[in-house]
C-alpha cells in the first residue's frame, strides 16, 4: 500500500483506529519507521514509546521537552519552565556539584559558617578573670601577671604597655604555644590573630593545631614561613573536616625578647 492514509470522521463523534481485543501474552505495536522506534502496549502494562534518539515534544514549533538523548545514560531535557501546581519533586540525591539541586535534608544538615567569634571575652571590664564560660586558656609561659594567656580573648581593651591586654612569653622565642580549651567539640573555619601592640617581638613561623585530648595534636593550618603577626588583625582560613575542643597556636620561631600577641578568635561551623 502506498500513499497517505487519512480517515474522515463525517457525522460520527469518534473514529477508532487500533486494536481493542488484546489477550494475555499479546501486544499491539505501531511501528514508527523501523522496529527500534515504536509505540506498543502489552495487556495490563503501561503504554511504551521506544526510540533510538529520544522523544521530542514541541508546541507551536518550539521545543518543550526531550525525553531521552544520545548521552550515556540518556537524560530528560527541559526547554521551558516547569509548573508543579504545589506538587512535589521527591527522591533527589544529595548534591555533589554546584549546578545540582540541594535537598531539604542537605540544607538542614549542611554546616554554616558562623561569622561571629566563638570564644567570648574572658576578661571583664574590671580586668577580672571570667571563669563562667568554661573556656580555659593556657600557655607554655607568660611574662608576669599582666600578660596572662586569656588576655588574647579580651576584645574590650588593650593598653599601650601591653599589660592586661596582651599575652607574651617569659623570654621564649621558639617552640612555645598558647592553647584554648573549648567546652565542646567544634569545627573551625577561620582564625583571627593580632600580634603585640608595639608591632615588635613578632611571631613569624607558626601553625595551628587541634586535638581532642591534648596528647595527640594535628596541624590544621601551617602558615607560610615567614608570616609575621603584627599589630593589625589578620584572618586565616582553616581547611579541616574534624572537630576539636583544644586549639593551639604553636610558634617555631619569633623575634627576640618576649614575643606574643594581643588578640585571637576562633570562627566555627554550626552543627
Amino acid at each position: 500500500m502506498t500513499g497517505d492514509l487519512t480517515l474522515s470522521i463525517d457525522e460520527d463523534e469518534m473514529r477508532v483506529l487500533g486494536c481493542s481485543d488484546l489477550s494475555p501474552n499479546k501486544y499491539f505495536c505501531l511501528l514508527l519507521g523501523d522496529r527500534l522506534n515504536r509505540l506498543y502496549l502489552i495487556l495490563r502494562g503501561p503504554v511504551v514509546l521506544e526510540t533510538t534518539h529520544g522523544f521530542l515534544i514541541k508546541v507551536r514549533d518550539g521545543d518543550v521537552c526531550q525525553i531521552g538523548t544520545d548521552d550515556h545514560p540518556p537524560e530528560i531535557v527541559m526547554f521551558r519552565n516547569i509548573r508543579m501546581n504545589s506538587n512535589k519533586i521527591t527522591n533527589l540525591p544529595s548534591p555533589n556539584f554546584p549546578h545540582e539541586v540541594a535537598t531539604k535534608s542537605y540544607v538542614d544538615y549542611c554546616p554554616r559558617k558562623i561569622l561571629n567569634g566563638y570564644v567570648p571575652s574572658l576578661r571583664s571590664l574590671g580586668n577580672v578573670t571570667n571563669l563562667k564560660t568554661s573556656f580555659v586558656v593556657t600557655a607554655s609561659s607568660q611574662a608576669g601577671r599582666g600578660f596572662v594567656p586569656m588576655n588574647v580573648f579580651n576584645g574590650f581593651y588593650a593598653r599601650g604597655s601591653g599589660n592586661g591586654g596582651e599575652w607574651a612569653t617569659d623570654g621564649e622565642t621558639s617552640n612555645f604555644y598558647l592553647q584554648v580549651q573549648c567546652p565542646e567539640l567544634v569545627r573551625v573555619w577561620r582564625v583571627a590573630l593580632r600580634g603585640r601592640d608595639s608591632n615588635t617581638q613578632r611571631i613569624f613561623n607558626w601553625n595551628i593545631q587541634g586535638s581532642t585530648d591534648v596528647e595527640n595534636l594535628s596541624v590544621i593550618f601551617a602558615a607560610p614561613n615567614p608570616t609575621y603577626l603584627g599589630n593589625t588583625v589578620q584572618y586565616f582560613l582553616i581547611e579541616t573536616s574534624e572537630k576539636y575542643n583544644y586549639y593551639r597556636l604553636f610558634c617555631l620561631d619569633a623575634e627576640e625578647r618576649k614575643p606574643g600577641f594581643s588578640y585571637m578568635q576562633l570562627y566555627i561551623y554550626s552543627d
